[in-house]
């Protein structure tokens, strides 16, 4: 998953570098801009609620394994 954030946000940066150098930034040039990061800061909050969870289940098992023991 990193990887392909890391993709993405490498395409917008040199997609917005190649639109100012050749015509300037545009309406559709400023949505694919903006889009792009809103979508990784979309992804990676999913991940986080995902990893939160299994954090709460992990801890649920470890007191449980320690109240047997």
């Amino acid at each position: 998953m990193l990887a392909l954030r890391l993709y993405v946000a490498v395409l917008t940066l040199m997609f917005l570098l190649a639109s100012v150098m050749t015509t300037g930034v545009g309406v559709l040039h400023a949505i694919v801009v903006v889009c792009a990061p809103l979508y990784l800061i979309i992804d990676v909050r999913q991940e986080l609620r995902g990893l939160r969870e299994f954090e709460v289940r992990v801890s649920s098992l470890s007191k449980l394994i320690d109240s047997c023991c």
